[in-house]
């Protein structure tokens, strides 16, 4: 997937940021508030969407993969 850029709101200061990502597989994010400078981890985990793509006539290739419905504004919580 191509990096775009997504809006997070720091768990800290409570200010909205922009930043350029690339959502992979991980179901995490690890940013950085520009403004107070905390880490924060966003779980992209509940906003994952499970689709199985499975082809016609090849049982075995059946691929498990899925959306991201991302909210407007990505939440991020304090790092554990």
């Amino acid at each position: 997937m191509k990096p775009k850029r997504y809006t997070f709101k720091c768990w800290n200061c409570s200010r909205k940021y922009t930043l350029l990502r690339e959502i992979t597989e991980e179901q995490r994010l690890i940013v950085s508030c520009p403004f107070c400078g905390a880490d924060g981890v966003v779980d992209l985990k509940p906003y994952r969407s499970e689709k199985i793509v499975a082809r016609r006539g090849e049982s075995e290739d059946t691929q498990i993969g899925g959306d991201y419905n991302l909210p407007e504004v990505l939440p991020t919580q304090k790092p554990e």
